[in-house]
Formats: C-alpha cells, structure tokens, sequence
C-alpha cells in the first residue's frame, strides 16, 4: 500500500493500493483525494467536543468542507462523494444531521431525491448508514465511550462515520458496515467491553464499497 500526499492536512494519513488517486483540497481536519478522476474521498477529524467552543469551530471546518466539495463536485461534473472518519459528532447532532451542514440522513430511500428544499433554499444530502449501528441490539452500541455528568448523555456515541453521495448507494455495500472490536490476535475493548484506551479511545469502523454497481 502507498501513502498519499495529505500534505497540509495535520491530522490524517491515508494509504491505499488503488493508483490513479490524486490530492484534492487539504485542510488541518481533513485530506481531499480524488480517484480515478470521479470519485471523491474525503478523511476527516474534525475538532473534539471536550470544549464547547469547538461546536463552532466544527461548524467553520464543515462549511469549508462543503464548500470544496461542491466546487470539485461541480468541476468534475459527478457527485460521487465518500466522507468518512472522526466526525467527533453523533449522526443525530447538528453539523451531521442539519440541512445546512452534512445533511447526513438515515434513509437512503430519502436521499435518492438528491436534494432537499428548506427556507427555499435546495440542499444536496449524503446518506449515512451510522444510524443502524445505535443501540445494544448488536454489540458494541457504538465507538465511543464517555460517562458523562450532562443530563442528556448517552454513554455512547458514534463519532466514527461514513456517509456516502446517493449516488453511490448502488456501490456501498450495507453489511460491510461495521465497528470492529479487535482481530484475532488483539482485543480493542477492555473488561468492561469499553475501548482500550491504551490502543484508542475510539473503536475503528470497516466498510466496503464495490467499483461497479451491486
């Protein structure tokens, strides 16, 4: 596998095997890389929660990243867009959910209208299969653990996301989907089945997505 360039980018490296990637925009949060001329991913890590100023600042990163998003969108002349990594955001809370932000919605029947008008103004959407992994019907909940004091806390959280353009539901293959708890040699969570801090607080997510329509 190769590195790509994220030069730029301070928190996040990027290694694959497919040829034919080429940087796009960087920024500290977040590296652009565009595949094969069509296919835009997008790695983030946008600023933490640990400090209630940093809702803002997520919101200025987000807005930033939409912008260059739409514009290399419109360059190339597809919406063939992949966002995926630490969102530091649950997909319910507002720079994932609302119109104006990520729009990251949890049906992707709804997502294939491609855009959605509100105050008269049309906003594109990404669907986002992390709503389908809340909750202890299957193991982990989610891949963030925190026990907070707040009196609205849910213990856990999905930081960890992917959301996906509509258009490239047809690719994205939905039981890929899925947050890893360690390999076959190493354990990810400790005795209480919460991350193990000394490897990382936040538990990694896998997911596939085919070249050619499913």
């Amino acid at each position: 596998m190769e590195q790509y360039i994220t030069s730029g980018c301070e928190r996040i490296v990027m290694f694959g095997s497919k040829t034919g990637v080429t940087p796009a925009s960087q920024n500290k949060y977040y590296s652009m890389q565009l595949m094969e001329g069509k296919y835009i991913l997008c790695g983030m890590h946008l600023p933490s929660q640990v400090y209630a100023q940093h809702q803002e600042r997520r919101n200025i990163v987000i807005d930033t990243l939409l912008q260059d998003i739409s514009e290399l969108e419109e360059e190339i002349g597809l919406a063939q867009t992949v966002l995926f990594g630490d969102f530091n955001e649950n997909p319910y809370e507002t720079g994932c959910l609302a119109a104006d932000k990520f729009h990251g919605l949890p049906s992707g029947d709804d997502t294939l209208r491609g855009t959605r008008t509100v105050m008269g103004r049309k906003f594109k959407m990404f669907y986002n299969p992390m709503w389908n992994l809340f909750g202890d019907f299957q193991y982990p909940p989610g891949t963030y653990y925190y026990n907070g004091s707040s009196p609205s806390h849910p213990f856990w959280n999905i930081y960890d996301q992917v959301m996906i353009r509509p258009a490239m539901q047809g690719r994205f293959v939905s039981d890929s989907l899925r947050i890893l708890v360690g390999t076959k040699q190493v354990s990810f969570v400790d005795q209480y089945k919460h991350p193990k801090k000394e490897i990382s607080d936040h538990l990694p997510i896998v997911f596939e997505i085919k070249e050619e329509p499913l």
